[in-house]
């Protein structure tokens, strides 16, 4: 046998053999202080990344192919966006550049023939004649839409301004409860530009505190300001209760219920909803009508009636139903009822100004006799809303109206 440290060493290696090889753990305090150890030194533990690693995944939720799918659509569009922009702003210039050369060409032709040039005038427009009638968009919604209706709201004010701004007779328009995504927007996607607009009112507080600034300016102009249309109306109540048929008990059943108007109410405010039980007949003087500016695919019910309500002020809704015969909802944007309402101002009739306003796609038609003798009532079903509850822009629409903020400017 053996002795000494051979041996020692013989006997070691064939216990290593027996084990595989495979060195014996360090007790856990060993262990311990070796992980202290290469921590101090600045080396990091893999077993503690992979730890780490694994408490960060699961943190962070997983995305459904739903939702990745709308992100690439996003991106998307938001790379081909200034693309459009671009070749838009080519095709202007290009059309402008094309009507300069044709103008000189005749200039140059004319002298040669010794003629005058028969140049192309452009139509003089009529200076607009600002109305006492304020229109207030009321923001105050943004918790009950998602975040693609909040950019349909913003996109439909924009256009709000530029009708407005380009009518025969504008109005004065107030944004109330003006804040949130809207102005976060409008400061960093839309670059300020609606800092550069004109005749438009920005109010932080709601409809009622914008409607004391409008009457404000609305006391400043003289009745000589007045237009025939305005005018006119200046007997009588122009808001009436509405007539239901017999065959519209299915609307009854989800419509508010008449209240007779309270004493104190103030008349020279008046909430344009679906859900009023009054029709406006005309448009007054010194009065401001305001748009619930809510987008939500009709899921929030009464809400601007209710809202109206509790303020004490006046609601209606256009006469809509009273002139058309609709194939769809009678549910329109925000743009669309203010649209409207300018178109009014200058025909004066309800019709034309339907006619000219709503879309094609809505189906609507004119009333042949809007005195139907009994029984022979259109049967389509009645919703005579005015507010922006169904309304949902693509994402052409909505470049095309950010491109028309530039454009208004």
């Amino acid at each position: 046998m053996r002795s000494g440290p051979q041996g020692q060493q013989a006997t070691d290696q064939r216990e290593g053999e027996r084990e595989g090889g495979l060195k014996r753990p360090l007790p856990s305090d060993a262990s311990s202080n070796n992980a202290n150890r290469k921590r101090n030194k600045g080396e990091s533990d893999p077993h503690e990344e992979e730890e780490e690693n694994a408490s960060t995944s699961t943190d962070t939720p997983t995305l459904s192919k739903n939702q990745l799918r709308k992100l690439r659509r996003q991106k998307m569009w938001e790379e081909k966006k200034k693309e459009k922009r671009n070749v838009r702003r080519q095709k202007r210039q290009d059309k402008k550049e094309r009507k300069q050369l044709e103008r000189e060409a005749e200039i140059a032709a004319a002298a040669a023939e010794g003629r005058e040039p028969i140049l192309e005038e452009k139509p003089q427009r009529a200076p607009p004649i600002k109305v006492p009638v304020t229109v207030i968009i009321d923001c105050q919604f943004e918790k009950y839409m998602m975040e693609k209706e909040l950019v349909s709201l913003g996109n439909q004010v924009t256009r709000c301004y530029s009708d407005n701004k380009n009518s025969k007779h504008p109005v004065h328009l107030f944004i109330s409860s003006y804040g949130g995504q809207m102005k976060e927007r409008n400061e960093t996607v839309l670059n300020n530009q609606h800092k550069n607009w004109k005749n438009i009112h920005f109010v932080e507080g709601d409809f009622v505190d914008a409607a004391a600034q409008a009457k404000t300016l609305m006391g400043k102009m003289s009745e000589d300001q007045l237009i025939d249309v305005l005018a006119q109306g200046k007997e009588g109540d122009s808001i009436s209760l509405s007539n239901y048929s017999e065959d519209s008990k299915k609307k009854q059943k989800t419509a508010p219920v008449p209240e007779p108007e309270a004493d104190d109410v103030d008349k020279s405010i008046v909430y344009l909803t679906a859900d009023s039980p009054y029709t406006i007949d005309r448009l007054e003087p010194n009065t401001c009508y305001v748009i619930g500016g809510l987008i939500d695919k009709n899921r929030e019910k009464g809400l601007c009636y209710k809202i109206a309500r509790q303020r004490n002020v006046r609601t209606a809704k256009l006469p809509i139903g009273d002139f058309m015969v609709m194939s769809t909802r009678h549910v329109l944007a925000t743009n669309h009822v203010l649209e409207i309402m300018l178109q009014w101002l200058e025909t004066g009739d309800w019709r034309t100004a339907f006619m000219k306003v709503i879309p094609q796609r809505k189906g609507g038609k004119l009333k042949e006799d809007t005195s139907t003798p009994k029984g022979q009532e259109n049967t389509q079903p009645e919703n005579d809303a005015v507010t922006t509850e169904d309304v949902e822009m693509t994402s052409l629409e909505a470049d095309q109206q950010e491109e028309s903020a530039t454009q208004a400017v």
